[in-house]
């Protein structure tokens, strides 16, 4: 992973507070700027453009954003594909998440407003929870893609902005979309100024927890898209700093998510971080740099060892796995192909390696050696595909089930 040039952004302030300098925590100097845009053909996956990653933790607010982020590369639109809705396992989540701020926020027979509800999985969830109306809000929304219409789920093609009425709406619903903005801040406030003088309207949010991705060392989970991570204790400073009253912010799905409850019934002011969460983001970004290396390292030579003696595969092709491959360098080689549950990709190839993204049902043709998957929430149901498909591969999965737990790495099952 070679890095940029200090030059290049050492002089840019934090986006999120506006302050100088802050400490490098991740750089590479090429990765794709989409890691989830649907890529019919090889050429089209390898051609497709870069952009650099210079994380920086700031000093001053605790986020760590990636002062070369740029938002002109960025080319959102119907073909970015990064539903998990095909995971019984996600979905058991998903479905319960819903659940649970319908009943908590007592949203029966109310509209809630999802901002940035990507293919519409979840504000599918919201109406089967009890909601009464959901405005499913995203510029990439495309209705064949959601598929059979649902009365109770209207569907608004454009993005949430300061002009956006939040005039009918009982509650908001933001999930995986701050991680996106390059000024979250920003997004927040305007989201405050919206709901002025509606201090019954909570607005839910769900983003990644940067926290665990500093613990383990989690470079597969930092890419171009996500120019901004938050840990929970940043985050809660963010939402209260923008004018927001946080109910409650609890960490969900192993670790690796936030999710943060509000009101709006605080005042904007300037964040403030205090000393003693300051200091152990400093200490923690420091140990990522060290353990992202040592991850590489280790996983590239699994791979190098598997490779002679059969076939190796990556399990997840969405963001974790393109940052995973292009962090393996010329190892990517020995991968064979990349499987995944969505459907919507089969046939279609990795931005930035080209990987041909194929069907589990494919690893029943030849025997697999090692199945290398993206994330340790989906080991049982990987290992029950594997047992079923290809029962001698042994399972490798990134980084811990949970916080405190041990690498997933299941034995070689004999025929």
């Amino acid at each position: 992973m070679s890095a940029p040039p200090p030059e290049t952004y050492a002089g840019r302030a934090c986006p999120v507070c506006g302050r100088p300098g802050g400490q490098p925590v991740h750089e590479v100097a090429a990765v794709p700027v989409h890691s989830c845009l649907v890529m019919d053909t090889r050429a089209d996956a390898v051609a497709i453009g870069q952009g650099s990653l210079a994380v920086v933790l700031c000093h001053g607010c605790g986020a760590m954003a990636n002062r070369l982020f740029s938002s002109d590369a960025m080319a959102y639109s119907a073909r970015y594909e990064d539903s998990q809705a095909f995971s019984t396992t996600f979905l058991d989540y998903a479905r319960g998440l819903a659940g649970r701020w319908v009943t908590d926020w007592h949203l029966e027979g109310r509209t809630v407003l999802e901002v940035g509800a990507g293919r519409g999985d979840f504000s599918r969830l919201l109406a089967a929870a009890g909601a009464g109306r959901v405005v499913a809000m995203d510029p990439t929304l495309d209705p064949a893609r959601f598929g059979e219409p649902d009365d109770r789920v209207a569907l608004v093609t454009e993005a949430f902005g300061a002009g956006t009425d939040l005039s009918g709406v009982d509650a908001v619903a933001m999930r995986h979309v701050l991680e996106h903005v390059d000024d979250p801040g920003a997004l927040l406030r305007d989201l405050r100024a919206a709901l002025d003088g509606r201090d019954d309207v909570p607005v839910l949010v769900e983003l990644p927890e940067a926290g665990r991705i500093l613990a383990e060392g989690a470079f597969w989970d930092v890419y171009h898209e996500h120019c901004n991570y938050l840990t929970r204790d940043v985050a809660v400073e963010l939402f209260e700093s923008a004018g927001f009253s946080v109910h409650a912010a609890t960490l969900a799905y192993s670790g690796q998510y936030v999710h943060v409850e509000a009101l709006p019934t605080g005042t904007v002011r300037p964040m403030r971080l205090p000393s003693s969460v300051a200091a152990g983001l400093a200490r923690d970004a420091d140990r990522f740099r060290s353990a992202a290396r040592e991850q590489v390292a280790t996983l590239a030579r699994a791979v190098e060892q598997s490779a002679p003696t059969g076939r190796v595969v990556v399990w997840g092709s969405g963001s974790k796995g393109t940052a995973f491959l292009h962090a393996l360098g010329p190892t990517a080689r020995l991968v064979d192909a990349v499987v995944d549950v969505n459907p919507h990709l089969w046939g279609k190839h990795v931005a930035g390696t080209g990987h041909p993204i194929v069907a589990p049902g494919t690893l029943a043709d030849e025997a697999v050696e090692l199945v290398v998957a993206m994330n340790p929430v989906y080991a049982t149901e990987i290992r029950a595909e594997l047992d079923r498909l290809s029962p001698g591969a042994r399972l490798l999965a990134l980084g811990h089930a949970g916080v405190g737990a041990e690498r997933v790495l299941t034995p070689r099952r004999r025929a």
